[in-house]
């Protein structure tokens, strides 16, 4: 039974995070993820170092569209990046927090972690291509 639900879990995981891998699969994390030997805690560290380039690239693109929004819009606009960053530490502490299924949750929550910050980070940099 106990091999059943390790089984079960560690497909839950993979396929959780597939999507996510899809989005983010950058030439870099490629190469990093084939390093890493499949040792968890190395494939965490690809996904922190993508999650840097991301969260660079979100902050320039929430500067940019911040500077160039005024009165309403821009007050707007500082709700909508609070709410989203609430919810997104939310849900990485969440899922990271789930009993039971040891490095799955760590894995699980990485991988949103950067599926959420690559969506962000698009969707606000089209918003700022379209100021262009």
């Amino acid at each position: 039974m106990l091999r059943r639900l390790t089984f079960i879990t560690w497909i839950l995981c993979c396929t959780v995070t597939l999507p996510a891998r899809a989005q983010e699969d950058s030439p870099e994390l490629r190469a990093c993820m084939a390093q890493s030997n499949g040792y968890v805690s190395k494939m965490l560290d690809c996904d922190e170092i993508e999650v840097g380039k991301w969260d660079k690239r979100l902050n320039v693109a929430y500067e940019t569209l911040l500077h160039a929004s005024k009165g309403r819009v821009r007050i707007q606009l500082q709700h909508e990046q609070r709410a989203w960053l609430d919810h997104h530490l939310k849900e990485t502490h969440r899922l990271a927090a789930v009993r039971g299924i040891g490095w799955a949750a760590d894995e699980t929550a990485s991988g949103f972690k950067l599926h959420d910050l690559s969506l962000r980070t698009l969707a606000l940099e089209k918003r700022v291509n379209a100021l262009r």
